[in-house]
């Protein structure tokens, strides 16, 4: 099953851009130079911000769902997979891909099925999990 990155990763990498943005925008709307630190200062707190946000909802999860009946099942999560805006593209190793429209899927990232026994791990972005939890109940 493929993993994407964590929380960690995942908040460096919203940090850091959240972070470079602010600053530099920062320069430009306060008039100020980089000596100062107040442009500095104001990039960090942004880049906070930006970062724990941005790891809450994008960081990588993995949900394990047990199932009685493998077609109902499958039935269902195909039906709130595609409430979601999720189609079925590939299967490979016995773990099916899900992904949006080729302009939705930019920013939205794929959604990972295996199922062994009666139990389906699904992987996908934290906000797609949480989603995709309701809708299985």
């Amino acid at each position: 099953m493929p993993k994407g990155p964590g929380f960690l990763p995942t908040f460096l990498y919203y940090f850091s851009g959240t972070a470079l943005v602010t600053t530099l925008l920062a320069v430009k709307a306060l008039d100020v130079g980089l000596n100062t630190g107040i442009p500095n200062q104001l990039g960090l707190v942004g880049g906070l911000l930006g970062g724990m946000v941005g790891a809450y909802f994008n960081r990588s999860v993995t949900l394990e769902v047990p199932f009685k009946g493998k077609k109902t099942f499958l039935k269902t999560l195909n039906s709130a997979l595609a409430e979601m805006g999720y189609e079925p593209t590939s299967e490979t190793n016995e773990i099916a891909i899900y992904q949006r429209s080729r302009l939705r899927q930019l920013l939205s990232g794929r959604v990972f099925v295996q199922i062994a026994g009666n139990t389906a791990t699904i992987s996908s972005r934290s906000i797609h999990i949480k989603g995709l939890k309701q809708r299985l109940k």
